[in-house]
């Protein structure tokens, strides 16, 4: 599948790298605790994409993916239901992507 037709990853502004740092984020007064990651790569969102989607493969989780998010859902049932990852990208800067990657 190629991505030349779909739009850019959405771009972070100042407040969201801000909000990057531990001392300015505030996302614990809005959203319930969740266990997350954020990393940045050069590695063109296409890539990771694929990258994601066949380490959702190798482990048997089902892949629901629009624009540059994605979700990744296990298939067997745990205490709370089934896992569910959320894995979102950003355009950093022309060469540098930020990936998010949530509990849900």
């Amino acid at each position: 599948m190629r991505f030349t037709s779909l739009p850019r990853p959405a771009s972070l502004n100042a407040f969201d790298i801000i909000s990057f740092s531990c001392g300015f984020d505030l996302s614990g007064l809005f959203e319930e605790g969740t266990d997350g990651a954020r990393f940045v790569s050069e590695v063109h969102v296409s890539n990771i994409i694929s990258k994601l989607e066949e380490i959702a493969k190798v482990v048997s989780f089902s892949v629901r993916k629009k624009d540059y998010r994605m979700s990744l859902e296990g298939s067997s049932e745990g205490v709370k239901g089934p896992l569910t990852i959320a894995a979102e990208i950003f355009e950093l800067t022309p060469s540098l992507r930020v990936v998010e990657v949530k509990k849900k």
